[in-house]
């Protein structure tokens, strides 16, 4: 049936798994550093302060790496359902253990966001697809929106979908819905920042 959330063909759960996914995205998205400078800079340019970010499927560590490396970072909320993505990050941020509080939680469940307090910047790279449906989409973005101050900022990133791809159709919104589902949410000033390889990251800010 067209509404039923598709199944992942990974288990994120198996470190083995969670291992190989990185290694093949790496060589698969060589342009990824391109996307990791621009939520840095992105950041860099809004805040001139400490400021404290969550990043909502915060995997491997790479994103966060790059962020907690150049910017201002107060605190480091890292949130992601798989605890071998947890361990790989561990592995990676040697450098940052005090900076980092690793939230095991799935936003695939409606209350993955009680409890957690606002946060001065939302990131997400590469994880909104795991949802698993992309009508879940905009629900999840609400939530986003109200972890955030106003004057917050959201940078959002995944992939599109793309005519011709093997791209599951369920999964990703076309490229020129993007940004009108962060719109939806309650997001304003919505800003293409960078568009490669199928995938796009955009700001928006909390109101």
């Amino acid at each position: 049936m067209p509404d039923e959330d598709v199944p992942s063909p990974i288990d994120f759960h198996d470190l083995a798994q969670a291992r190989q996914w990185e290694r093949d995205t790496i060589e698969a998205r060589p342009w990824r550093p391109e996307f990791f400078a621009a939520f840095v800079s992105t950041l860099k340019r809004k805040f001139d302060r400490p400021f404290t970010v969550l990043e909502l499927g915060s995997g491997p560590g790479h994103l966060e790496e790059q962020i907690l490396s150049y910017c201002l970072v107060s605190s480091y909320a890292a949130l992601d359902f798989s605890q071998a993505m947890h361990q790989l990050a561990r592995e990676r941020l040697t450098r940052h253990p005090s900076k980092v509080d690793f939230i095991s939680r799935d936003f695939r469940v409606a209350t993955w966001s009680e409890g957690l307090k606002p946060f001065d910047a939302l990131v997400t790279m590469q994880a909104a697809h795991e949802l698993r449906h992309k009508r879940h989409l905009v629900k999840f973005l609400s939530q986003a929106h109200a972890l955030l101050p106003h004057g917050g900022l959201m940078l959002y990133c995944d992939h599109y979908a793309e005519a011709g791809s093997q791209k599951h159709p369920d999964l990703y919104l076309n490229r020129e819905d993007q940004p009108r589902a962060l719109e939806t949410a309650g997001f304003t000033g919505v800003r293409r920042l960078l568009d490669k390889g199928g995938m796009a990251l955009y700001s928006g800010d909390a109101v």
